[in-house]
């Protein structure tokens, strides 16, 4: 993975295994595509759609900023999926090629690296496939150079196979795919639904930029105007989603708030109904004679029930306590004043005695 000032005088050169040549095992490329939206926006135009997990695109930018001086280099795990308007890769997590040769304009694959990266994929990440791959190029720009090109072409080959290269020092990116017109410079991706834009080379943008018409207006090429639309679109159905965020949102409280107050209210209801008060219920009658001068007078006690509801329970408890309390307080008052009094009556004890006269 050389830096294009490199590539002229290695145009018509075999690659040296000693200098760039990156030792890659092929990986499956023809898998059936997953059946998945598309994490952002509807309606994305794009050779191929490249969307990009936040944590993913965080490791990968971490190590690439771990190495200013050389460059670094690993794989790109995820699926190869489709949905109603085609087919697009879902890069889930990154694979970091350690035990690689590192370089200042150059990158190796071992086969300890590739041993690594296929031991953590089948580990930490079972269900995934490599689908590309990625490097730096530390203050060199993200154009990719022959030997990267080769690499994409004979190793990574398949149409779920993208090459991502990154400058650390400028927070440039670039990404080519494969397509059946060839290896294509792509102009944006998604990271979490959010479009981030690609560099592309100057001699490959003039090389796809369309002339002007003489017969049409100004700027109004179809290319352009497909792209203006797919813009517009795009910021279209970001507002509408985040009007349904917002009603979805505003409904959601609403029926928290109903919710409440239902159960409020029925609590109230029930804790009534539940704890109403009662009449004392009489369960029986017991005669008791008593004396009264020298007649017995026969007399009778009713015995009743009575289910005391929790809170008088409660009142009479509390009164209960007070009523214990000035008790207390009055006893103790009297005590004090009780012993006031005596130690007022006892006489002195070392007063002198009285003298004769």
């Amino acid at each position: 993975m050389s830096h294009p000032k490199e590539q002229d005088s290695r145009k018509d050169k075999p690659a040296s295994p000693g200098v760039s040549q990156i030792n890659v095992r092929e990986t499956a490329g023809g898998e059936k595509p997953v059946r998945r939206t598309f994490p952002g926006p509807r309606g994305a135009k794009a050779a191929l759609r490249v969307a990009v997990e936040r944590t993913a695109h965080a490791d990968l930018i971490a190590h690439a900023r771990e190495s200013l001086d050389a460059e670094v280099c690993g794989v790109l795990a995820g699926q190869m999926c489709e949905d109603d308007e085609g087919a697009f890769v879902h890069v889930e997590a990154v694979i970091r090629g350690a035990a690689a040769t590192e370089g200042s304009t150059h990158v190796t694959f071992t086969q300890a690296t590739w041993n690594a990266i296929y031991k953590i994929l089948e580990r930490d990440h079972p269900k995934l496939k490599i689908v590309g791959w990625y490097h730096t190029h530390p203050g060199f720009g993200v154009e990719f150079s022959e030997m990267d090109m080769f690499i994409q072409r004979n190793f990574f080959s398949g149409p779920a196979h993208i090459a991502l290269v990154t400058d650390p020092l400028n927070g440039a990116v670039a990404i080519c795919a494969n397509t059946p017109q060839g290896i294509e410079y792509l102009n944006r991706f998604w990271v979490d639904g959010r479009e981030q834009q690609c560099r592309v080379p100057d001699r490959v943008s003039e090389k796809s930029a369309p002339t002007p018409s003489s017969g049409g207006p100004a700027g109004g090429d179809p290319d352009t105007l497909r792209t203006l639309e797919a813009r517009v679109s795009q910021l279209l159905e970001a507002l509408d989603e985040m009007r349904r965020f917002h009603y979805r949102f505003m409904l959601t409280c609403g029926t928290l708030f109903c919710l409440a107050l239902i159960t409020a209210v029925g609590y109230s209801i029930y804790s009534q109904w539940s704890s109403r008060l009662e009449p004392p219920r009489l369960n029986q009658i017991v005669p008791v004679p008593v004396q009264v001068g020298d007649k017995v007078v026969i007399l009778g006690v009713a015995i009743t029930s009575w289910e005391v509801p929790p809170e008088l329970n409660a009142i009479m408890l509390q009164a209960e306590l007070l009523k214990r309390e000035a008790a207390e307080k009055a006893a103790q008052a009297e005590a004090e004043k009780s012993g006031a009094t005596n130690t007022a009556s006892t006489p002195a004890t070392n007063a002198p005695p009285p003298q004769a006269p």
